[in-house]
């Protein structure tokens, strides 16, 4: 697989990514494209969403399922893009995002990678602010670049 990844780029998102608006999503022209998550319907979705992604089911509350999705990403060669969205009122699916950019930084390292996390404006994104002030440093260091977007939470209207 790395010799098919060799010159391409190599994204990875998480399946909340797809729930965005197509202009708040730039995918590189030609990459190859990684969807993961844990839901069997949001992944046969991103197929469709996404052409020529490989979906893979993962869970990011795992680490194993991190970790073997890692070793994947190392194999194609390593990783230029990681994008993750999350809605930034779930302090578990934040503090997962967080475990995911630790997982992930090696993979990222390789190819001097960018990191854009987009989150809704919620009750848990200050401890992601203040997790990216922490290893800001060690990430350029690793020449890692991040761009965090905190979007406006969308009031959802109930219909009776």
């Amino acid at each position: 697989m790395a010799s098919l990844e060799a010159g391409r780029k190599v994204i990875l998102i998480n399946d909340a990514v797809l729930g965005l608006p197509r202009e708040t999503l730039a995918l590189d022209q030609g990459a190859t494209v990684y969807v993961a998550g844990r839901s069997l319907v949001q992944m046969t979705l991103a197929e469709l969403a996404v052409p020529d992604a490989r979906a893979i089911l993962t869970d990011f509350r795992q680490s194993a399922s991190l970790s073997a999705l890692n070793t994947t990403l190392q194999a194609a060669g390593g990783l230029d893009r990681l994008i993750l969205a999350a809605d930034g009122d779930d302090s578990e699916t934040v503090f997962s995002l967080m475990c995911a950019v630790l997982t992930f930084r090696s993979a990222l390292r390789r190819r001097r990678g960018r990191i854009d996390l987009i989150l809704s404006d919620g009750r848990a994104v200050g401890s992601l602010v203040e997790f990216l002030q922490r290893i800001g440093g060690t990430l350029d260091l690793d020449g890692i670049s991040t761009e965090l977007r905190i979007r406006e939470a969308r009031a959802v209207r109930a219909v009776a």
